[in-house]
C-alpha cells in the first residue's frame, strides 16, 4: 500500500471516530457499565495516547500530548486510580481531530524506515499505522457498545 492510501486510510477512521464521539453526551463519558474496567472518556484518551506514544517518538519527536494524558490513559491504567480532572470529551475530540495531520506531516516519508526496537512483531513505521487504526477499532468497537448499554 502506498504511504499516501494508508494516510488517507488512518484520516478516514479517525473522522469517523470523532463523529461517533461527537454523539456521546459528556455526562455518560465516565460511567463504567458492568463488566468493563474503564469510561467512554477513558477509551477516548488510550486511542489518543497510544498514537502519540509510539508515532512521534519513532521519528526522533517529541509526544505531542500532555505527560497527565500518558499517566491517565496508558494500557493497564483505570479511571478510579485518576489523581487529577481528565480533560473534558470535547478537548479529548478536538485532539483526536488534530492528531492524523501532525502525524501525517511528522511521519510522512518514514513509514518504511525500521523502528529502533520491533513493536509486537510490527518492524517499520507503516507496521505501526496499521496496528494503531486496528487497536482504535478495536477500542471504539468497545465505545459503540458501552454507549448502547449507558443509554438504555
Amino acid at each position: 500500500m502506498r504511504e499516501e492510501q494508508l494516510f488517507e486510510q488512518m484520516k478516514m477512521w479517525r473522522k469517523w471516530t470523532v463523529e461517533f464521539l461527537r454523539t456521546i453526551p459528556e455526562e455518560v463519558a465516565d460511567r463504567i457499565p458492568h463488566g468493563h474496567n474503564n469510561s467512554i472518556r477513558w477509551n477516548a484518551g488510550h486511542i489518543l495516547v497510544g498514537w502519540d506514544n509510539t508515532m512521534f517518538p519513532a521519528v526522533g519527536k517529541e509526544r505531542q500530548m500532555p505527560l497527565s494524558y500518558h499517566l491517565m490513559f496508558p494500557r493497564g491504567s483505570k479511571p478510579e486510580n485518576w489523581t487529577e480532572q481528565p480533560p473534558s470529551m470535547d478537548k479529548l475530540i478536538i485532539q483526536l481531530k488534530e492528531q492524523p495531520i501532525l502525524i501525517e506531516e511528522t511521519c510522512k516519508g518514514h513509514l518504511g524506515e525500521p523502528l529502533k526496537e520491533p513493536f509486537l512483531g510490527m518492524r517499520t513505521l507503516g507496521d505501526m499505522v496499521v496496528f494503531h487504526m486496528n487497536h482504535e477499532n478495536l477500542h471504539m468497537g468497545i465505545i459503540k457498545s458501552m454507549k448502547q448499554v449507558l443509554l438504555k
